[in-house]
């Protein structure tokens, strides 16, 4: 006998990434933690080019409350980058420009649903340099947990 647990929405979404994608994504790129207090800690590994055509790789981390709602977001070059610094926005230090505009404040509060599939002013880019820019990739790592999400509480 196979259970079948229910999402959340009566109809599937349509991700705005390709499953295919979402499936490489999740198995290469995906990782997460529990902590003690229920929360889930996932951190996503984003590799890309910059603005100035340089490789770009960033740690995307969101922080998922036991309530189900995001607690906290942010993003900071990985040990082996040195895009950041060069994106044209950073201004030399990619680190603090990361820091300081870095994460998704908007979808605190939000659950993985409601983030996933929110309406954002995507800007398609390799770089962090613009608001647009920064809620492209973050629409796309919070479509990446919520496909693992649905797909192991479906299996």
């Amino acid at each position: 006998m196979t259970l079948a647990l229910p999402i959340a929405t009566a109809e599937r979404r349509p991700y705005a990434v390709p499953e295919k994608a979402l499936r490489r994504w999740v198995a290469e790129r995906l990782g997460h933690g529990r902590r003690e207090d229920g929360a889930i800690v996932y951190t996503f590994a984003l590799t890309g080019s910059t603005c100035t055509n340089q490789p770009l790789d960033v740690v995307m981390r969101v922080v998922v409350s036991a309530d189900g709602r995001i607690e906290s977001t942010s993003a900071t070059p990985a040990a082996a980058d040195f895009g950041c610094d060069v994106m044209c926005a950073s201004g030399g230090d990619g680190r603090k420009f990361l820091k300081h505009v870095g994460g998704c404040d908007e979808a605190v509060g939000m659950t993985l649903e409601q983030a996933a599939f929110h309406p954002w002013h995507v800007e398609p880019s390799g770089c962090f340099c613009s608001a647009g820019n920064r809620v492209h990739k973050w629409r796309n790592v919070f479509q990446a947990i919520h496909f693992a999400a649905e797909t192991f509480v479906n299996r």
